[in-house]
């Protein structure tokens, strides 16, 4: 009995492993199921698994092998990653619906298109162009995260803080921080960690690829009642009826204690440089003009000055009749 119930549990596994990482743009071999059946603590064979798959399409789910442009599986879902983009962007356009009915879509439908690593969503979505560099994420960080979510348990974070310097360049230096996960927020512009620190009923969020280092601890958690889109750092978009959608370098003005603020927006590598003016610095970014991006800096026009380019810094002063 103990070994069908450990063979139930495993198909259960296999059927949360599907739905994580794989979709009808990216699929997994029978290796690296077994490799991720490993993690989970089921030492299994091909043969096993190949079975399991089949016992699986007897019931509800459906899970679709393919030979193009790789031999793997995927599972099926009720919507495909252009459904939910298009979705998403037919919600954010319907300006019947409420802020509050907006963030509860969009909650639902990045559910279906969670995955676990930024390269997935740079190969799978539609609004992050694959010519715009990317800094990486650990899938190793991703696994102890989600691990310590599930558990309640508190986390030691090794992360990167920048360092200002006389030219464009990034030194960075490494710090420790230790405090409670509440969710990895995972959508196609950004990939974020929210959480609290020890003693704040505050959410604030990191980029996942500025966490290089994660120690779980026995310590449990403190309970968060909030809302993680009130959370420091944490952007979901803002309508914007006039899109630009090429890519450009952009340089923004910006205060040196809101230097962490800008940096953690990007998934791009962003470069900063002491400025002339006390108590400010330049970041430059190269991103993807779109709604998401102007919406921020109109969000935020207080704590940014664009430099360059000139067109996007003419675009405000005309639109918002901003004086900088």
């Amino acid at each position: 009995m103990a070994e069908n119930n450990n063979a139930r549990t495993r198909l259960l596994i296999l059927i949360d492993i599907l739905k994580l990482y794989s979709n009808e743009n990216h699929v997994l071999s029978i290796e690296e199921i077994c490799s991720y059946l490993e993690e989970y603590g089921y030492h299994t064979t091909k043969r096993n698994v190949i079975a399991d798959i089949k016992l699986i399409n007897t019931t509800t789910h459906e899970i679709i092998y393919v030979t193009k442009p790789k031999k793997g599986y995927y599972i099926a879902r009720e919507f495909n990653l252009l459904a939910v983009d298009a979705l998403l962007a037919a919600i954010y356009s319907n300006e019947k619906l409420t802020r509050e009915e907006r963030q509860n879509a969009e909650t639902v439908l990045n559910e279906i298109i969670s995955l676990p690593t930024r390269n997935l969503i740079i190969n799978t979505t539609a609004r992050v162009a694959p010519d715009i560099p990317h800094q990486p994420v650990s899938g190793e960080n991703i696994m102890l995260l989600r691990k310590a979510i599930f558990e309640k348990k508190k986390v030691t974070l090794t992360y990167t803080v920048t360092c200002l310097s006389d030219s464009f360049s990034t030194p960075e230096k490494e710090k420790h921080l230790t405090v409670n996960p509440i969710k990895i927020a995972i959508s196609p512009n950004s990939t974020l960690f929210v959480f609290t620190q020890p003693g704040s009923a505050d959410a604030e969020c990191m980029q996942l690829c500025r966490i290089k280092a994660v120690e779980i601890l026995e310590e449990d958690v403190e309970v968060f009642k909030g809302d993680i889109f009130s959370a420091k750092g944490f952007f979901t978009g803002t309508i914007i009826k006039d899109r630009h959608t090429k890519a450009d370098w952009v340089l923004l003005k910006i205060r040196v204690e809101d230097a962490e603020f800008v940096r953690n927006f990007f998934d791009s590598p962003v470069q900063f440089r002491k400025c002339d003016s006390e108590g400010y610095c330049y970041a430059k970014v190269y991103t993807i003009l779109d709604e998401r991006f102007i919406g921020w800096i109109f969000c935020f026009v207080d704590k940014i000055e664009i430099i360059a380019p000139q067109e996007l810094k003419d675009y405000f002063t005309q639109k918002y009749k901003l004086t900088t």
